[in-house]
């Protein structure tokens, strides 16, 4: 379900939205994040934010497939956060890729576009992998 507040510009908006963890649900919540963003007149930084929870998703369906995964989205105080939640215990590490591979940048990529990002465990079992993209900024 994705929940969102009424007031349009940066502070106090919010969504979140659950998802099976597919490759498709990468391009749902992309295509979330991006409409989201619009209506809160922020769609200039909607580049990198789609990029980053793209990155995000996709490790979170790499890692939990099939399983149920939640991204958490908000704005606040010139900040914007992303969080995705999924029930894998591995935590995600960010590696130096070889030129000649394909894959393997995700993280490096959010990396240098956010303040700071990071992960946390689950009450319930998982884990959040997180991240703070700072507004009107460089992060």
């Amino acid at each position: 379900m994705a929940i969102m507040t009424g007031r349009r510009g940066l502070d106090g908006q919010r969504f979140e939205q659950r998802v099976r963890a597919v490759p498709a649900a990468v391009g749902l919540l992309r295509d979330l994040t991006e409409f989201h963003l619009s209506r809160w007149g922020m769609a200039a930084h909607s580049p990198d934010l789609v990029l980053i929870v793209s990155e995000l998703a996709t490790n979170a369906v790499n890692a939990a497939p099939g399983a149920q995964i939640d991204l958490r989205f908000w704005a606040a105080e010139g900040v914007v956060g992303i969080e995705l939640a999924d029930p894998a215990a591995d935590l995600p590490s960010r590696r130096m890729s070889r030129p000649e591979e394909v894959g393997g940048r995700g993280l490096e990529i959010v990396d240098l576009l956010v303040e700071e990002w990071g992960t946390r465990p689950e009450p319930r079992g998982g884990k959040v992998v997180w991240a703070r993209y700072r507004v009107g900024g460089d992060a």
